[in-house]
């Protein structure tokens, strides 16, 4: 596997060189996720990517996005150590880690590595904190496509953390001349119907490079694990008692960063078996409508899943005040009901009814944050006010009044 992939680059690149730019934070974060790999010996190896439009593989063909690339680089190597090698490709156009990160479990899924690919659309350090902690209270290491600024004060879960900075390699192949990097263009073939061809996405080949850097990393990780003998490492990142963690960004204080809460999203992908409109009360939609921001969102999504097999699109359910009641029948509940969106206001109380089991929660609701893009723009908010504890919960909406419309893509629960 590892002359397949330095033959891409057709010697553009020392073995070493080829390798730069991957670094664990302490030296036992790598021993760590080398057990993680000896562990997974007879069964699966996981790693979930999240992020942006880039990643999702817009203006390319979905199966020359980087996370497709590193699955088929080395699932061969993998299998025969006996680890069933999966790399699930998560990302979602112009969309940062926040809310999805809230709900890690339904959203990018149970996986060994999480990575952190939001380049474009978040320096946010409390929304990178929140990533990590969310990524501990799943039992997940987190793999950072940057070494943001922020990470050296996270030194509670520097063990469970490691970075891959593909730019350094890229450059020098780039000096060098390497075919495997110059001259690229969108698509291997010619594919003129796929959105996204804007000069701020890889084109196939910065693509395909970037999923040939992880692949060597991960490569190296699991020579370690066979070569290595049996040890009592404890795999586990979450081991250090994350809820006594102290949290580094004061907004990080709140309940989102220290507890794992389930969703439903009209978002996707995400692995939850339950979409929003799934925990619609009896499936009444009552003139609420599953949509896109706006037409010309909705046909650029058809045509990227059509013709390039993208697997992301951004829908709300939009009730105005032509709609009725929208209930959510929320499942078993321990203290917490949230719910987020895109809100052009946040007095609710002036344009709207929301009710948690038949009585009105208007004014106790807290704001977590908010996240805002060219992409999307989304807050959400939660409560404990009548929530019936250990059991089914209702949560219901409707807009009363004035222009204003309730756009609503996730609700929460922990």
């Amino acid at each position: 596997a590892e002359r397949r992939i330095s033959g891409v680059f057709g010697g553009g690149g020392s073995p070493e060189e080829l390798r730069a730019g991957g670094e664990f934070l302490t030296s036992e974060g790598r021993k760590l996720l080398v057990a993680r790999l000896r562990s997974r010996v007879g069964g699966r190896f996981t790693v979930a990517v999240g992020g942006m439009s880039d990643v999702a593989g817009h203006g390319n063909l979905f199966e020359e996005s980087y996370p497709v690339v590193l699955g088929e680089a080395v699932s061969e190597a993998f299998g025969v150590a006996g680890i069933k090698f999966e790399s699930r490709n998560m990302a979602m156009g112009g969309v940062p880690s926040f809310p999805n990160s809230v709900c890690m479990r339904d959203t990018l899924g149970p996986a060994d590595v999480v990575v952190w690919d939001y380049r474009m659309v978040e320096r946010d350090a409390v929304k990178g904190e929140l990533f990590v902690r969310q990524a501990l209270l799943q039992d997940s290491f987190v793999c950072f496509k940057r070494r943001n600024g922020y990470l050296k004060q996270l030194h509670y879960a520097h063990h469970a953390i490691h970075v891959l900075d593909e730019m350094k390699v890229y450059n020098l192949l780039q000096k060098k001349r390497s075919p495997g990097v110059v001259s690229d263009k969108f698509c291997r073939e010619s594919c003129p119907r796929c959105p996204g061809q804007v000069r701020w996405h890889a084109g196939w080949k910065m693509q395909r490079f970037r999923g040939l850097h992880m692949a060597l990393f991960y490569l190296d990780l699991l020579r370690e694990a066979v070569d290595s003998p049996p040890n009592d490492v404890d795999f586990s990142p979450s081991s250090l008692a994350l809820r006594r963690a102290p949290v580094e960004h004061r907004l990080c204080q709140a309940v989102f960063c220290s507890q794992a809460f389930r969703c439903a999203t009209s978002w996707a992908p995400a692995v939850a078996t339950q979409s929003l409109t799934d925990l619609v009360d009896n499936g009444v939609m009552n003139g609420w409508r599953l949509q896109h921001a706006s037409r010309r969102a909705a046909e650029l999504t058809k045509q990227g899943h059509a013709h390039c097999g993208y697997k992301d699109h951004k829908q709300a359910l939009v009730g105005d005040s032509t709609s009725h009641w929208l209930f959510f029948n929320l499942p078993r509940v321990t203290d917490t009901v949230a719910f987020c969106g895109d809100f052009r206001d946040s007095d609710f109380a002036s344009y709207a009814l929301i009710v948690l089991n038949q009585e009105e929660v208007m004014d106790k609701l807290d704001q977590w944050l908010e996240s805002k893009t060219l992409g999307v723009s989304s807050t959400c908010y939660s409560t404990t006010h009548n929530v019936r504890p250990n059991d089914a919960n209702l949560l219901g909406f409707r807009v009363t009044s004035g222009a204003n419309l309730l756009s609503i893509t996730h609700v929460l629960w922990n």
